[in-house]
């Protein structure tokens, strides 16, 4: 079920009647509960029994951990935890990727193997609620964290159904709280949550598919060597849909829980205005790069012991890897990760040997360095996107062979495109370091009225109001 669908409209008229009809807190909880299974099953309704066997071990875990007053009584339910949830999460998404390999392998030292081919259907959402789970029994373990004794709450919080597919991952001590009792929900959060519900919907039917994905999609079609501009083109059009894409879902996600009385954590912070490549990756997809930092980084650095520059690049390098897999069980995945620690590592020496300067001091290089930043970004784009590795070869050997092919993107598309990113730019500028909500509300409310009229009528007039999220398929 999509947000961008007409289905999901009416489901949340029923789910929002419903809601605010009963008046009993723990019967709204139950409903939520439902309405989350529901939300969940209308992709793959056996699929939900996953959901179900990661919440009852994972609050199995944390009752048995709570029970006991050591780590090393805990470690073995911690174990329990990750066996069950990471043994789940590799079988269906990267199953037929070590099958593949495996082959592979076989292949080059002589052996034929052909294996069936592997038809699982990866589950919606699964790296999402597994790692939001995975957070929950590992920070009980480190003594963090109480658990939760009701499995009601537990349930609604691993299947909540506003950001259940696709984020913001949410660390149970953030959420579990808000369960406890009825939120007061004012007309002010409503309406605040009923705003950031168009903005991220026109964000991803009006810019993400009306504008960015028509460009992508032509030039990915494409195959060998293709003009410079072309190419470049492709990277400032994946840029905009991929943020537009995912931001636009979290906003969405965001805006629905604050209707609902919840508060989810912010998840994008303007990453176009970054100053550096740490700082890109300290605003974006916030929630996924802060649990990897707390859950993978961290310990693996503090399991190196010397904190020497040569430890923090292989903890660094590590992680960015896995974040590679994370988002997909495709070598180009795996590259995209280590191309990443190469930008992340060659930045962080570059401090190390010339003191760690401010570059904001020396206003008139701010956006020299913002500019690099974004492009070292953006020229990922054919290892994220590509379709097999050596279409992102061939994107890549477009920046220094001359070609044949003379296809270009019509010019009306072309300009579209610059014009969003460059919209984008001034945006993400203004609010670096400014709160959204605070800038938002600073607008006269006749300009706010106008602006999101101007978003619901680009919305009804973007034709097509249901292609999936990209994030869906990690």
């Amino acid at each position: 079920m999509l947000f961008n669908s007409y289905l999901f409209l009416i489901f949340g008229i029923v789910v929002f009647a419903a809601y605010f009809a009963v008046s009993n807190w723990r019967a709204r909880k139950v409903f939520l509960l439902l309405m989350s299974y529901i939300f969940y099953a209308a992709w793959n309704a056996p699929y939900l029994l996953l959901i179900l066997f990661s919440t009852v071990i994972d609050y199995f875990a944390g009752q048995k951990m709570a029970q006991t007053e050591s780590r090393k009584a805990r470690a073995p339910y911690l174990i329990l935890s990750l066996a069950g949830n990471l043994g789940v999460l590799s079988y269906f998404k990267y199953g037929g990727f070590a099958v593949e390999n495996f082959s592979a392998a076989l292949n080059l030292v002589g052996i034929q193997y052909e294996p069936m081919p592997w038809s699982i259907l990866l589950p919606v959402g699964i790296s999402f609620y597994t790692f939001q789970t995975l957070s929950y029994t590992i920070e009980i373990y480190r003594g963090k964290l109480e658990p939760t004794k009701s499995f009601l709450d537990f349930a609604l919080f691993v299947t909540f159904f506003p950001q259940l597919v696709a984020g913001p991952i949410v660390r149970a001590k953030k959420f579990l709280p808000q369960l406890v009792s009825a939120p007061k929900i004012t007309a002010d959060r409503f309406g605040w949550g009923l705003n950031l519900v168009v903005f991220g919907l026109f964000q991803k039917v009006a810019i993400a598919d009306g504008i960015a994905a028509p460009v992508v999609n032509q030039i990915y079609a494409q195959d060998g060597i293709l003009p410079l501009s072309t190419v470049l083109l492709g990277c400032v059009a994946f840029s905009v849909q991929i943020l537009c894409d995912f931001s636009g879902y979290t906003l969405v996600a965001i805006g629905l829980a604050a209707c609902l009385g919840f508060t989810l954590p912010e998840n994008f912070r303007a990453p176009y205005a970054a100053l550096g490549y740490s700082d890109l990756w300290r605003r974006w997809h916030v929630s996924m790069s802060g649990w990897f930092r707390d859950f993978l980084y961290t310990p693996v650095r503090n399991l190196l012991k010397k904190k020497s520059l040569r430890n923090i690049i292989i903890a660094q390098v590590i992680t960015l890897v896995l974040i590679g897999l994370w988002h997909g069980a495709a070598w180009t995945f795996v590259v995209w990760g280590l191309y990443n620690a190469f930008v992340i590592v060659t930045e962080l020496m570059l401090r190390q040997s010339i003191g760690h300067w401010r570059v904001w001091k020396y206003k008139f290089l701010i956006p020299i360095y913002g500019f690099i930043t974004y492009w070292l970004f953006a020229i990922g784009a054919p290892l994220f996107r590509g379709e097999t590795f050596g279409q992102a070869v061939d994107m890549y050997k477009s920046f220094i062979l001359p070609t044949d092919n003379h296809f270009y993107v019509a010019s009306i598309d072309r300009y579209l495109v610059l014009v969003c990113i460059v919209v984008i730019f001034l945006v993400h500028s203004y609010l670096r370091t400014r709160a959204f909500e605070k800038v938002a509300y600073a607008i006269p409310i006749p300009a706010r009225v106008f602006m999101l009229t101007g978003m619901m009528l680009a919305i009804a007039l973007s034709g097509e109001t249901n292609q999936e999220f990209i994030y869906f398929q990690f």
